[in-house]
């Protein structure tokens, strides 16, 4: 029966709208946190682009102070190694720096000594060893080790780079007129001193004038043209197949063989029957030898030929001309004499070669493929006599004295207002018929008429003046290929330089002075993208630093909230080796294992930590202005090597709310009966 109004109670349609207002409430709210989740979600992907991007390139990493002291002592080190012969120190430096897998002792012996000189250089020719490219190659992902070596190469020449900025962006000297200094008329002193003049003076406090920044100088020289940066150095293309193996060699008879040619022959049986004496020590002395008895017995039968005669090498054909080139079909033998079968013969230029375009597998056999002939320049001419020369100069000459009012030349050359291939004294060739002479524009010199007449028979070529809009729709074209092109500026600095122009551009010319210069993406660098803003547009204000710590407050909230969805956590991996019950017989082997084990876990700690500090460290501006020993206070907590690492870490979120979470789940669990007894 139908619910009406009437049927039903109260009750039950008061109950009926209370569902109904809270289904349609509930439904709203989760859209509401559906939508609040995604702003949230976006909001932290911004950030989080935010972050990698204040880090700058994408091979710099943040060292530790103990790693930068191990850099400062690196040139010492290679003075020494070099003295004893043998890279201990520098190897050790490498230990502090965090190069895990290290490189072996001939390799990093061979770059010091071609890092003698510099140790950028060093680090510079151990990447090159490891990596087999140059440093500026920029590469789309660096492994750990890869930016712990440009990182060192940067914070060895940071210093220079910037002393080279502050020379090459210093303010010119402004010569100022010297003052002359005009001297005061004494005023003769009167008999009382209250009849002197007397002038009171008002203090006022010093105004303290805001900071700005010194004009920059003559760039003139930084707006050289554009260069492109280098590609991107992607995975080396596979190897290609290996050649074919030769093709086998078989023996003369084997084709008699087996085409089953069969020869009378008579052949021989040579038995020998040796008969031996003792020999004694005067016979041998006396040259006596044992006697040798052959008994010779011929017969006929059937056998294959088994004659070896030398086979003769047959002599390549020759033409007798130095520069004739040509294929060989086969070799026959014509009345008992081998002859070369020539397929055609090709007179080149002077000294051609043959072009052998590899070879392919037609019906099981290889064949070379023939791609032509090569020339070379020819020889050198001979010096020509002077009379082609003379005869040159009489016809410029004479074109010169004999042309018309109006300035041309009689088509001379080409020198119309059309190129050469739009000649308008031709019709154009089609396949059935040559060039033909248009006599009507021979001596037709009206340039608009020739240029109205060529604008015409392009339009009517096309067909574009048949079609409605047909200009329109070039136009769009048109218009739609100049945005698809990137605009690039002719020079270096552009229209409106950022402070990573004027650094790309200044850096360009300091590449040969230090090495540091040549990492790619330089300019990006955090420490010299700040001193050239800092030079540009002076020091920050109060408003700035404030809305800089706010910014890194929430920096600081965002990656909180992505290391307790696991950003820096690593799990170890389950191996069923440590799971089962083990017995004192394989102990030791169970030990070795774990302890692989556990230096593969290490290692992937001490990246995935490496990585969240790196990520971290370039959004906390309290180490710009308000504290300079932030950064040794920070950089506590991570160690420089693999082997001075910490398991246990107490800034890690994830692993915090980890241990609070099984700290309070044990707190609820009642004892059994007689735990107390145990414990004491």
């Amino acid at each position: 029966m139908p619910n009406n109004g009437y049927e039903t109670s109260y009750e039950d349609r008061k109950k009926r709208r209370v569902h109904f207002v809270y289904k349609r409430e509930t439904h709203e709210r989760q859209i509401f946190m559906q939508e609040l989740k995604d702003i949230r979600k976006r909001k932290e992907i911004y950030y989080v682009k935010t972050m990698k991007k204040l880090i700058g390139p994408t091979w710099l990493q943040a060292l530790s102070v103990l790693q930068r002291k191990a850099l400062d002592l690196l040139e010492f080190c290679i003075y020494q190694d070099l003295l004893e012969g043998r890279p201990v120190r520098t190897a050790n430096i490498m230990k502090e720096l965090g190069l895990y897998p290290r490189p072996n002792d001939v390799d990093l012996m061979t770059c010091v000594y071609l890092g003698r000189r510099d140790p950028k250089e060093m680090l510079a020719h151990l990447f090159l060893v490891t990596y087999g490219h140059t440093i500026d190659v920029k590469r789309a992902v660096y492994n750990l080790n890869a930016r712990l070596m440009l990182s060192g190469i940067l914070y060895l020449g940071q210093d220079n780079l910037l002393e080279l900025l502050r020379k090459r962006f210093s303010p010119n000297k402004e010569e100022r007129p010297p003052k002359t200094k005009v001297k005061r008329e004494k005023k003769p002193l009167l008999e009382s001193p209250y009849l002197q003049e007397m002038t009171a003076v008002l203090f006022q406090r010093p105004k303290r004038e805001p900071f700005r920044a010194p004009p920059l100088p003559n760039l003139d020289d930084l707006n050289d043209p554009y260069e492109e940066e280098l590609p991107i150095v992607k995975k080396p293309p596979q190897p290609p197949p290996p050649s074919p193996p030769p093709k086998k060699r078989l023996p003369r008879g084997y084709c008699d063989k087996i085409a089953g040619i069969i020869n009378f022959e008579p052949y021989s049986t040579i038995t020998t029957t040796r008969t031996i004496k003792t020999v004694t020590q005067k016979n041998v002395r006396r040259g006596r030898s044992s006697k040798l008895s052959l008994a010779i017995n011929k017969s006929f039968g059937i056998s294959v030929t088994r004659t070896k005669k030398r086979r003769k090498k047959i002599t390549i054909p020759n033409t007798g001309i130095s520069n004739s080139k040509y294929t060989i079909n086969g070799v026959f033998t014509v009345r008992g004499r081998t002859v070369f079968v020539l397929g055609n013969v090709t007179i080149l230029p002077s000294e051609g070669t043959l072009i052998n375009g590899g070879y392919s597998l037609v019906n099981g056999d290889y064949i070379n493929i023939h791609c032509g002939f090569r020339g070379f320049t020819p020889a050198s001419k001979s010096n020509t006599c002077d009379c082609l020369k003379n005869w040159q100069d009489v016809a410029l000459k004479y074109v010169k004295e004999h042309k018309c009012r109006c300035g041309h030349h009689y088509d001379y050359g080409n020198e119309g207002t059309f190129p050469a291939e739009e000649l308008p004294y031709f019709h154009k060739a089609t396949p059935f018929s040559p060039f033909q002479f248009n006599y009507h524009t021979i001596y037709n010199l009206d340039e608009k008429q020739l240029y109205i007449e060529k604008e015409f028979k392009r339009v009517w070529e096309t067909e574009s003046a048949l079609q409605v809009g047909g200009n329109v729709a070039i136009e769009k074209k048109d218009k739609k290929k100049k945005k698809l092109v990137k605009r690039s500026s002719t020079t270096c600095l552009g229209q409106n330089p950022k402070p990573e122009d004027y650094l790309k551009c200044a850096l360009r010319q300091m590449t040969r002075l230090n090495v540091a210069a040549r990492l790619p993406d330089v300019h990006l660098v955090p420490v010299l993208k700040e001193w050239m803003r800092w030079r540009i547009y002076g020091p920050y204000d109060a408003s700035e630093r404030k809305r800089k710590l706010l910014q890194s407050f929430e920096f600081w909230q965002t990656f909180m909230t992505q290391e307790k969805k696991g950003l820096t956590h690593v799990s170890p991996k389950p191996d069923p080796i440590y799971s089962g019950v083990t017995t004192w017989q394989y102990k030791q082997d169970l030990n070795d294992k774990f302890k692989k084990y556990m230096h593969k876990y290490k290692l992937d700690l001490f990246r995935s930590y490496a990585y969240s500090t790196n990520l971290l460290w370039p959004t906390m501006f309290q180490a710009e202005f308000p504290n300079r020993k932030f950064r040794e206070i920070y950089f506590s907590y991570l160690s420089s090597r693999l082997e001075d690492f910490q398991f246990f870490h107490p800034y890690i979120t994830r692993e915090a709310v980890e241990r609070a979470t099984v700290l309070n789940k044990g707190r609820y669990i009642c004892k059994p009966h007689g735990a107390e007894d145990v414990q004491q």
